[in-house]
């Protein structure tokens, strides 16, 4: 992700978009070599290509997929779901990817974003969260102890920041000054860190400093999830990563965490943006806020605007992405991708059919989500004036 002009944007921005609407156009293309490929090899790039993770509808976001098309023809797919609920498409086809042949998918959405509106004032305290929506975000998948290399170093941090206080939301602030004060960016294009690595050596970008604030969270008994989704960027930008070739108009990926705080009325979910909100300073590598509180309400989901695209709350995602990056990688393919994300007028939402309100209201994944976002996300910025 490019933090200089993401973060240039929201300390001048001025203000929550407060509903704005896209087109997002996504575009697939897989430059075959010498080997036939089948749509039913779970490790090729033709598979990867015709199965993608989609996203399902939040009360902040409404995104219907507007055409699906295969070699320029509409086609066929067949909906599902992944371990952690993000739906999932199969594009139906049988024929296999000939030697020397090209293969394209092209997804078309339209995307409506709510204003979030956070309420902090009436946040109690962590034993108030109730216990069956603790138990639903365990230390599992790359929260899993058993892959930390010193799981009570990671233990007795969380259980330090915390310290003798108990309401939630202040020990949220006190994990923030935490961040703030011992994580710097880094980015690379290289194959993306587990949540030790980013513990062990202070440093990550977006998404790996999300994973280890939702450790912690977790740890202390905090439901939190990892969210992951574009953020509307003005310009062009071209990614080349050995035989993955990204470009990329007006869009940004992003990764944030989601935390569950106890209120009067039960509990809700706000965004922790750990990287870009607003009155973000950029300093010794390190994000600085005047008040932690802004990673909260002046985070880019409540006051940027950005969709929120899936959602890691069980599955192995890094693990995923580098098994599906090697493969392509490996293979003697060309995987190009293109994103394009447009604002346009707004306009009344468009009914779906009851049956299929489910799948249509969407926006869809694209194949390599987690390589793309990763090689998104890695781009160090050259410099940053402090504001």
């Amino acid at each position: 992700m490019t933090l200089l002009p993401l973060l240039i944007l929201m300390l001048v921005g001025g203000g929550s978009l407060g509903g704005p609407v896209y087109n997002y156009t996504l575009t697939i293309t897989v430059v075959n070599g010498q080997n036939t490929m089948t749509p039913d090899n779970s490790s090729s790039p033709y598979y990867y290509l015709l199965n993608q993770n989609i996203f399902k509808n939040s009360t902040l976001q409404t995104v219907f997929l507007k055409s699906v098309t295969l070699d320029g023809a509409p086609v066929g797919w067949q909906p599902s779901s992944d371990d952690d609920g993000n739906p999932v498409i199969k594009i139906l086809a049988d024929e296999p990817l000939e030697a020397g042949k090209n293969a394209t998918v092209e997804l078309s959405f339209k995307i409506y974003l709510s204003e979030a509106t956070l309420d902090l004032s009436d946040v109690g305290n962590i034993s108030e969260i109730p216990s069956h929506i603790v138990r639903e975000y365990p230390l599992t998948g790359i929260w899993h102890l058993s892959k930390m290399a010193n799981s009570s170093e990671v233990i007795a941090t969380a259980t330090a920041i915390k310290g003798d206080e108990e309401n939630a939301l202040l020990v949220v602030l006190k994990m923030l000054r935490w961040f703030e004060d011992n994580m710097v960016y880094s980015s690379n294009l290289a194959d993306p860190q587990d949540v030790w690595q980013t513990f062990a050596t202070r440093s990550g970008d977006c998404d790996d400093q999300a994973n280890l604030f939702v450790l912690l969270c977790r740890i202390l008994g905090i439901p939190a999830y990892t969210s992951l989704g574009p953020v509307y960027l003005p310009g062009v930008d071209l990614q080349t990563d050995n035989n993955l070739r990204f470009n990329l108009t007006n869009v940004a990926w992003h990764g944030w965490a989601m935390v569950f705080l106890p209120t009067k009325g039960g509990g809700e979910w706000f965004p922790v943006d750990l990287m870009f909100f607003y009155g973000a300073t950029f300093q010794d590598n390190r994000i600085r806020s005047s008040d932690p509180i802004n990673h909260i309400n002046g985070s880019a989901f409540a006051y940027w605007g950005a969709a929120e695209y899936m959602s890691v709350k069980s599955i192995d995602y890094v693990g995923e992405t580098v098994t599906m990056r090697r493969n392509i990688m490996n293979s003697d393919v060309m995987w190009l991708e293109n994103h394009a994300m447009v604002p346009t007028e707004d306009e009344p939402l468009p009914p779906a059919p009851e049956s299929l309100a489910p799948y249509l209201s969407l926006i869809a994944l694209l194949t390599l989500l987690a390589i793309s976002i990763r090689t998104f996300v890695r781009r160090r910025p050259q410099s940053v004036q402090p504001s």
